[in-house]
């Protein structure tokens, strides 16, 4: 995962549990001071420098990549400008401290998604017993319980890893469709 992309899945986050949720406002001071320090969460950003942290950041308020939007817009165009220079001013973060983000919703699934690759687990194996029924599986990989015919592997997003459940045609999370790797012959 590269540096932009871990900076924003931890900004997610830390923004998720506030009560204005990972979308709600938050300006780039608050950012800074209160929502992701540089010295409490340099650990969790894998950033080994102040300077590498205010580039990131620079790099999220210019709205690389499109994860947040910024307002007003000449803010964003302002982290541009200075990031197309060759030695970039990273003073121009205390020039925009009130100006405000939002992460986009898309944005917020994707770096959640890419937290870890997000396969469909492996089929149940073993000899273990089917949670729903308590029967003895086969030793072989199985998606469904060959007595009850429930699903034994949990469905997940592919996008960004949410649990489904049963009949979902889309994710609640990101909004992509569901998309079973294991259809059951039965379903219509």
């Amino acid at each position: 995962m590269d540096e932009l992309t871990r900076f924003a899945r931890v900004l997610v986050e830390r923004l998720g549990r506030r009560a204005e949720g990972a979308q709600g406002p938050v300006s780039v001071a608050a950012i800074r001071l209160e929502v992701l320090p540089y010295q409490d969460e340099r650990r969790a950003l894998g950033l080994s420098s102040v300077e590498d942290y205010e580039s990131v950041l620079l790099r999220l308020v210019a709205e690389e990549r499109g994860l947040v939007r910024t307002s007003p817009s000449a803010a964003a165009e302002r982290c541009r400008d200075v990031l197309a220079q060759p030695n970039p001013d990273l003073g121009v973060l205390d020039e925009v401290a009130d100006s405000i983000i939002q992460v986009t919703s898309l944005a917020a699934g994707q770096t959640m998604a890419q937290e870890e690759p997000r396969a469909e687990p492996p089929p149940v194996s073993s000899g273990d017993s089917c949670p729903h029924c308590r029967e003895i599986l086969p030793v072989r990989p199985a998606v469904f319980c060959p007595w009850c015919g429930r699903r034994l592997v949990p469905l997940r997003c592919r996008r960004c890893g949410t649990e489904f459940e049963s009949g979902w045609r889309h994710c609640i999370t990101c909004g992509a469709a569901v998309g079973d790797p294991y259809p059951s012959a039965g379903r219509s």
